[in-house]
C-alpha cells in the first residue's frame, strides 16, 4: 500500500531577546536578539541542515525575521513575511515587565497565566482570537506548501495555542502544553486530513 504524502511544517520559535531576558511582555513590540538568542538561532539552522527546505514564512516581528534570516543563511531561498504569524497583540502590557502588569491588572494577569480562555484586556487580542488567525494560517501554509517541507518562524503564545488546536486541547487546558523554548522548534505533519505533531 502507497503511504500517503507528507506535508511538513517545521515551526520555530524566534531566538531569546533582550526583553526576554529581563521578563518583559513583548506582543507585537520588540527587542533585540541577545547573544544566547543568536547562538539559539545558529542552533536551529544546524537542527534543520538535513531537510529539504521548499518555502519559509515568518511574522513580521523583527526578532523573527533576524532568526529565519540566520537559519537561511547558506539556502536560496526567498522567505515571505505573513502577519498572521505575529504574537498576541498585548496592548498596554507591551513592554512592561510582569510584575508591572500584575500590579496594574490583576485579574487579567491571572485570567493570562490560569485561565487563558477568560483573558480579556482592552486592546489586546483573546488567545481565541489568536488561536484563529494562526489556524487560518497553517491551513493556508499547508495547502501552499502540500506534500513540501516547510519552516515557519513564529512566537511564544502563538505556538502555543496553535498546538492546543491540533492536539484538540481546550485553551482552558493550555497550562497542559508546555512553552516552546527559545530557539525551539517542532514538526507539524499532514497527511490526509490529519495533522500529527511531532517534538
Amino acid at each position: 500500500m502507497t503511504m500517503p504524502l507528507e506535508t511538513k511544517v517545521f515551526l520555530v520559535r524566534h531566538g531569546e531577546t533582550e526583553w526576554n531576558k529581563e521578563n518583559r511582555l513583548q506582543g507585537n513590540k520588540d527587542s533585540p536578539l541577545t547573544a544566547s538568542g543568536i547562538k539559539q538561532a545558529y542552533e536551529v539552522k544546524k537542527s534543520l541542515e538535513q531537510f529539504a527546505i521548499d518555502y519559509a514564512y515568518v511574522s513580521p516581528l523583527k526578532r523573527a525575521r533576524d532568526t529565519l534570516e540566520i537559519i537561511l543563511e547558506d539556502r536560496a531561498l526567498e522567505s515571505t513575511i505573513r502577519d498572521n504569524l505575529r504574537e498576541i497583540n498585548l496592548g498596554p502590557w507591551e513592554g512592561k515587565t510582569r510584575q508591572e502588569t500584575a500590579l496594574s491588572h490583576p485579574d487579567e494577569y491571572l485570567a493570562f497565566w490560569k485561565e487563558p480562555d477568560n483573558f480579556n484586556l482592552p486592546r489586546a487580542d483573546t488567545f481565541q482570537e489568536l488561536q484563529n488567525r494562526m489556524v487560518e494560517e497553517l491551513e493556508f501554509i499547508f495547502t501552499e506548501g502540500k506534500n513540501k517541507n516547510v519552516l515557519v518562524v513564529s512566537h511564544w503564545i502563538a505556538i502555543k495555542v496553535t498546538l492546543a488546536h491540533y492536539s484538540s486541547t481546550p485553551l482552558s487546558h493550555l497550562s497542559t502544553i508546555a512553552d516552546p523554548e527559545n530557539g525551539g522548534f517542532l514538526c507539524l505533519s499532514k497527511r490526509g486530513e490529519d495533522v500529527f505533531i511531532q517534538q
